[in-house]
């Protein structure tokens, strides 16, 4: 009897399985720091001397599955490690840790000839038309390049080949002998799409192949690459921060935070039933087209943490606006959205020095919070009160961090978000795949 699982027969890959799998994929760059980080001297010129190293966690134990013939959509802010990852995914970077298995294959145990064969089946999309194409090499040599390196066809069969996809990818086949300036924007990335379909590959990496585009030609690209993925069997890893272009071209979308997957869900499942809080924030900043709208539009507050200090638990919750309250005080319902919105404004400095009877009234309606919690509130006012503060900036500014480092470790280091990492699965309302949420919400 069949199992029902296709195996290729040359290195026993499940063709029913998944075609990209990551596990715990990991990357961290070494940062130099300090006066002479960067420099270069011979051992014999100088002493040796001490220089920082810092480490940048880019990405941070990834783990997904991309299916054979989808589209999955990566989306965060810019420096959130999505490109990263996409290199990482390719070996173009040498990952920290984790496995990343391709057909069945762990491409981090790969080297020399075996990978760069495996190569042939991965190709990727750059962000910018322009300097992804050498000027000097004409058009054709540009196609037919990737095929030279891995040996396929002769002379007249790639050439044959390049035309044959200039044509597919909605360019000229007589343009075979220009060169790229000679073409738009947009007429460049489909010649970036014909050098990636070369080798016919299974895989493409696109790395924000529309974000240089004018919007009409972006809408032209993407109706390209959504056929040609058709006509080739490709699957594809499509990096983006544009929403709007995730939803168009997505099956499933993965929202990528500070170096971590925050939430992963079908496309339709994740716009209509977001779960984690920053990816409702981003949806709530899409730009809506119509004039009656006021054209407010849901901020995000807060800048992103540094990738070299990210903040422990949810790397998220330094600017999440439902930051769950600590276990070790009593809270009403009314105490802990008060005191969490005062402590946001303390540490961002948002509102001006005032009397503390003020800042009573205007954060908590006159009622402090009750006990040990409604002591440490106190006296973080009296650090920013006007009230008992001298003339001097210096002791100031030292009340406000004081009042904010008070704040903080009282409350938001104790909070459940600080000391675990989330990782949960809820039900999903518009899909049958599963829903991946990285928030403790969903405990």
């Amino acid at each position: 009897m069949s199992s029902g699982i296709r195996l290729d027969e040359e290195s026993g890959y499940d063709r029913d399985g998944p075609l990209l799998e990551l596990d715990g994929v990991t990357k961290h760059f070494a940062q130099e720091s300090g006066l002479l980080a960067g420099m270069q001297f011979e051992p014999s010129q100088f002493p040796p001397v001490s220089v920082d190293r810092e480490t940048v966690k880019a990405v941070d134990d990834v783990s997904l599955e991309i299916q054979p013939g989808e589209t999955l959509g990566l989306v965060g802010e810019s420096g959130c490690g999505k490109s990263t990852l996409g290199r990482t995914v390719l070996r173009l970077l040498e990952p920290t840790a984790g496995d990343i298995y391709f057909k069945g294959e762990n491409l981090a145990d790969l080297g020399g000839e075996k990978l760069r064969r495996t190569r042939s089946d991965m190709q990727m999309i750059f962000q910018d038309p322009q300097s992804s194409l050498d000027p000097r090499m004409k058009v054709g040599q540009i196609i037919e390049e990737p095929m030279r390196a891995h040996d396929m066809l002769d002379d007249e069969g790639r050439e044959a080949r390049a035309k044959d996809l200039l044509e597919r990818v909605g360019l000229d086949p007589r343009h075979y002998n220009r060169h790229p300036h000679a073409f738009s924007g947009g007429q460049r990335q489909r010649i970036n799409l014909a050098r990636a379909l070369s080798v016919d590959p299974d895989f493409v990496v696109c790395d924000e192949p529309v974000s240089a585009l004018d919007v009409s030609i972006q809408a032209q690209v993407l109706n390209t690459m959504d056929r040609l993925q058709d006509e080739f069997g490709l699957t594809f890893l499509f990096i983006a921060h544009d929403l709007s272009v995730i939803r168009h071209i997505s099956d499933r979308v993965a929202v990528m935070y500070l170096g971590q997957i925050v939430e992963l869900a079908e496309k339709g499942e994740l716009f209509e039933n977001p779960q984690h809080p920053y990816t409702r924030a981003l949806l709530e900043s899409i730009p809506v087209p119509d004039p009656r709208e006021d054209g407010l539009r849901g901020v995000l507050e807060g800048e992103v943490p540094s990738p070299v200090d990210p903040p422990s638990g949810c790397r998220f919750r330094t600017r999440c606006p439902r930051l769950i309250a600590p276990d070790a005080y009593d809270w009403t319902d009314e105490e802990w959205p008060r005191t969490r919105a005062f402590m946001r404004a303390v540490k961002r400095r948002t509102f001006e020095p005032m009397p503390a009877a003020r800042i009573e009234a205007e954060f908590f309606d006159g009622t402090l919070p009750r006990g040990e919690a409604g002591s440490i509130v106190e006296d973080a006012i009296d650090l920013v009160a006007t009230d008992g503060e001298t003339d001097g900036t210096a002791d100031k500014a030292d009340r406000w961090e004081a009042a904010t480092d008070l704040l903080l470790e009282s409350f938001a280091e104790q909070s459940i978000c600080a000391r675990e990492r989330p990782s949960y699965e809820v039900e999903s309302q518009h899909g049958t795949e599963r829903h991946y949420v990285g928030c403790h919400l969903h405990r």
